[in-house]
C-alpha cells in the first residue's frame, strides 16, 4: 500500500514524541542521580558534623576520673545521668553548680524522668564528716583534685566523681553519667534557636553590676532571649527586698519549664534548620562522659522526643534554718520511681537503700556499733554516719549552723555526724532536740566557693563564706 503524506506525518510525529520521552527519561534519571548525590553529600556532611561535634563533647578531659565503664549503647537498658549547670564566668570566681537535675532515660518507654535537686539540699558527702549543702560537693571534689596535682599525686576524686557518689547515696540509684553545660552555652543555644516562649509567673527585678547581671522581666507569656532566660531560671535576690526573693523551688520549677521550652523549640522544623549552629555551640560549652555510640543510640531511640516525653518528679522540698529538706514521703517516692525506671533488681535496690544517707532511723543518732532502735517519740528521719559507726558514747546531736561550722569539710574521723534531716515527717517537723532556728521564709543567699582556696589535706573547700551577686 503506497505511503501517503498523512501516514508519513503520523510516523514522524510518533518518532519525535518517542525521542522527547527518551530525553525526558534521561533527564529524570540524571536529576535523580544528582538529587541522590546531593542528599548523600548532605547526609555525609551531617554525619561528619555530628561525629566531629561528638568527638569534642565526649572528650573526657573535663572529668578524667569519671570513666565510662560500658560505652556500648544498649537499647533495652535505661541510662541515668546528672545535668549540671555551672557558673564559669571569670568575674564570679566560682565553681557553683547552680542547676542540678538527675534524669533517667528509658529507651523502652521513650520517657525521660527527671528530678531537680535544690542547691541548698542538706546531704552527707561520702568520706566527709558532718552534713553540708549539695552545691558544695562539686567544689570540694575539684579542690581534692587540684590539691593532689599540686602535690604531684594521682588524684582520686574530682567534682564530677564526688557529685555522682553523693547523689547515688541520696537517691538510691547509680548515677552513671553526667552532662555539664555552662551558662554561656545555655544562653547561646537559646539565642541561636531564636528565643523560647515562657510564661513568666511574676515580675522579677535584680541588678548586680559586679558580674553584669540585669534581670527585668514582666509577668506573662513572652519570648525570652538567652540572657533573659538565664536570668529567669537564676533569679534569687530582688532589688525590691527579701519579700520578692525567689526560692530554690521557684528556680527548680523555672529550670524545668525552660528545658521543656528548649526541647520543643529545638525539635521544631525551624529548630532543625539551625542544627549545625547548635552543634557548634554544644561542642564549646557541653561536656559529657556518655560515649558517641550512646549519644547516637539515644538520639535514634528518642527521635520523636518532645516535652511531652519529659516526666518531672515533685521533690516536695522546703527551706528552713539555712538548708533545704526533702520530706520522707517525697524522697521515698522519688527513689522508688527512679529505681523502677532503671529496672534495678531487688538486691541492688536493697544495697543502695541501705546507704547511710538514705537509711531511715530515729531522731537521736546512736554512736555505737549496736543495731539502732527506733525512738517512739521520733518526729523526723535521721541517718547513721556516712562511712563507719562512731565509737563514742551515744548522744544527741544537732545540725551544724552553716554560717559557723561549714567553713571546712573534714573527712571521716569516726565521730558521729549531726542527724540527717533530709526526711522530716512534715514541713513543721522539729529537726532535732536543739535545732538551728528558722530565720523565716527567705531563702539563703547563693553559696559560692572562695577563689584560689589553698586548704591542705584533710580539709576541703566549702562555699558558705561568700555570697554570690546573682
Amino acid at each position: 500500500m503506497p505511503e501517503t503524506v498523512a501516514t508519513r506525518t503520523r510516523t514522524s510525529a510518533q518518532k519525535k514524541k518517542s525521542a522527547r520521552r527518551r530525553t525526558l527519561r534521561r533527564r529524570l534519571i540524571l536529576f535523580s542521580l544528582f538529587m541522590l548525590l546531593m542528599i548523600g553529600g548532605a547526609a555525609g556532611a551531617v554525619y561528619w558534623k555530628i561525629d566531629r561535634t561528638l568527638d569534642t563533647v565526649t572528650n573526657n578531659d573535663f572529668s578524667p576520673l569519671t570513666s565510662n565503664t560500658d560505652p556500648t549503647y544498649h537499647s533495652d537498658k535505661p541510662l541515668s545521668f546528672i545535668i549540671l549547670g555551672r557558673d564559669t564566668r571569670p568575674e564570679t570566681g566560682t565553681m557553683n553548680t547552680d542547676v542540678m537535675i538527675v534524669a533517667v532515660a528509658n529507651p523502652e518507654t521513650k520517657k525521660v524522668t527527671m528530678v531537680s535537686i535544690p542547691r541548698d539540699t542538706r546531704v552527707k558527702i561520702p568520706g566527709y564528716r558532718d552534713y553540708h549543702k549539695i552545691n558544695a560537693v562539686y567544689a570540694n571534689g575539684e579542690a581534692e583534685r587540684r590539691r593532689a596535682e599540686r602535690n604531684n599525686e594521682t588524684p582520686t576524686e574530682d567534682g564530677i566523681s564526688l557529685t555522682k557518689k553523693t547523689l547515688t547515696e541520696l537517691l538510691g540509684i547509680p548515677i552513671q553519667h553526667y552532662v555539664a553545660v555552662d551558662f554561656e552555652g545555655f544562653k547561646a543555644v537559646i539565642d541561636e534557636l531564636g528565643g523560647v516562649e515562657v510564661n513568666v509567673d511574676r515580675k522579677l527585678v535584680y541588678d548586680d553590676p559586679t558580674d553584669g547581671t540585669h534581670i527585668n522581666l514582666e509577668p506573662g507569656l513572652q519570648l525570652l532571649n538567652g540572657e533573659q532566660a538565664l536570668g529567669y531560671v537564676r533569679h534569687r535576690h530582688d532589688n525590691r527586698g527579701t519579700k520578692y526573693f525567689s526560692t530554690d523551688f521557684d528556680r527548680n520549677r523555672r529550670q524545668q519549664e525552660v528545658i521543656r521550652a528548649v526541647v520543643d523549640k529545638a525539635t521544631s522544623l525551624d529548630g532543625l534548620t539551625k542544627i549545625f549552629n547548635v552543634m557548634d555551640i554544644g561542642a564549646k560549652h557541653i561536656h559529657t562522659d556518655l560515649s558517641k555510640e550512646q549519644i547516637k543510640g539515644l538520639a535514634y531511640d528518642f527521635k520523636g522526643f518532645n516535652s511531652s516525653s519529659l516526666v518531672t518528679l515533685d521533690n516536695g522540698a522546703y527551706w528552713k534554718g539555712g538548708y533545704t529538706y526533702l520530706p520522707k514521703e517525697n524522697l521515698n517516692a522519688i527513689r522508688t520511681t527512679l529505681q523502677t525506671e532503671m529496672g534495678l533488681s531487688g538486691s541492688v535496690v536493697a544495697q543502695l537503700n541501705d546507704s547511710p544517707v538514705l537509711e531511715s532511723g530515729e531522731e537521736t543518732v546512736t554512736a555505737s556499733s549496736n543495731p539502732r532502735k527506733k525512738s517512739t517519740s521520733a518526729t523526723v528521719e535521721t541517718a547513721a554516719p556516712a562511712t563507719r559507726p562512731a565509737k563514742s558514747k551515744a548522744k544527741e546531736e544537732t545540725p551544724s549552723n552553716p554560717a559557723q561550722d561549714e567553713t571546712e569539710l573534714k573527712p571521716e574521723t569516726g565521730e558521729t555526724p549531726p542527724p540527717d534531716i533530709i526526711s522530716p515527717t512534715g514541713q513543721d517537723g522539729t529537726p532535732s532536740s536543739n535545732p538551728v532556728p528558722s530565720t523565716g521564709t527567705t531563702p539563703p543567699p547563693d553559696i559560692v566557693p572562695p577563689a584560689g582556696s589553698q586548704q591542705q589535706v584533710p580539709t576541703a573547700v566549702d562555699p558558705s563564706d561568700q555570697i554570690s551577686t546573682s
